[in-house]
């Protein structure tokens, strides 16, 4: 028997494998593999005894097919069989045991079960992917992640729009006399909506100077966007920046004047801009008054 190997230790969780059976050392996935796996004697529980699965994840739960492409998991249980798959060889088996903690140590979730790696179809390095392969995945990510904000899976879609993110800069540099404007006009529509997207996911947990970047990042290729001009005054207020959140705010109702949500942030703005106003006018009074 082999001993018990750590892929992952970290506070709120721990990930473990122990080999049984020894596969072929010189085909391991990586990103973007596409692997044949099964599943035996899988055992879940809390603090509390014997529990469902994590309702979330795909390979734990019915149906599951045994494909498992690496890199396109969602669940945070998934995405860590994902990294026991890329310590794995192909015919490898092996017993995993995942174990997840809040933050004061109490256990919230422990699963083990025996992972088999039947096959895998090895895949190109991104680094070697076509122009066309790229932007296709970017536009996957990107559609993925849009559903799971839907969905109200913040983390996730934002770690989708990420990756997109990722597949756009490695389309780059763009060949110009290859590219039609039609095409080159497109990109930088997709950029700014991924911008806006990651945006829009960093100001659900209050990183506002995140937020700001991203919405700058979007404004500098459309000046007129109004999704990023509202979000940078959402960034802008976060940070206490008043003022410029006016004058964002302003942009955006001059574009889109009936627009309800810049209305309403006008309005809940206002009162701020006149207080500055309000004191601004006191101090020069007491100066030259």
């Amino acid at each position: 028997m082999y001993k018990e190997s750590i892929i992952c230790c970290r506070r709120d969780r721990e990930i473990r494998k122990k080999i049984i059976t020894p596969g072929d050392y010189t085909i391991v996935p990586y990103e973007d593999s596409r692997c044949k796996i099964r599943l035996t004697d899988v055992f879940c529980k809390n603090a509390d005894g014997v529990c469902e699965m994590e309702p979330l994840s795909r390979i734990f739960n019915s149906p599951f097919d045994g494909n498992v492409i690496i890199g396109d998991m969602d669940a945070f249980v998934d995405r860590d069989v994902e990294l026991i798959l890329q310590q794995m060889c192909c015919g490898e088996l092996c017993i995993a045991h995942l174990t997840y903690k809040n933050t004061h140590g109490d256990l919230m979730l422990d699963i083990t079960c025996k992972i088999e790696l039947l096959d895998v179809t090895e895949e190109q390095l991104i680094s070697d992917w076509s122009w066309a392969r790229l932007y296709e995945s970017a536009m996957h990510h990107k559609e993925r992640g849009v559903q799971l904000i839907k969905d109200k899976r913040t983390v996730d879609g934002f770690r989708r729009f990420s990756k997109a993110y990722k597949m756009l800069v490695a389309m780059e540099p763009v060949d110009k006399d290859t590219l039609d404007e039609e095409r080159a006009k497109e990109l930088i529509d997709i950029r700014v909506k991924l911008y806006n997207n990651m945006a829009h996911c960093q100001l659900q947990f209050d990183e506002f100077g995140a937020s700001l970047e991203l919405c700058c990042r979007a404004l500098k290729y459309d000046p007129e966007n109004t999704k990023a001009l509202y979000r940078r005054c959402m960034a802008y207020i976060g940070l206490h920046m008043y003022e410029e959140a006016w004058e964002d705010i302003q942009k955006a109702l001059a574009i889109d004047p009936n627009d309800k949500a810049s209305q309403l942030k006008a309005s809940e703005l206002r009162p701020h801009i006149e207080k500055i106003n309000k004191d601004y006018a006191k101090v020069i009074k007491k100066m030259f008054g």
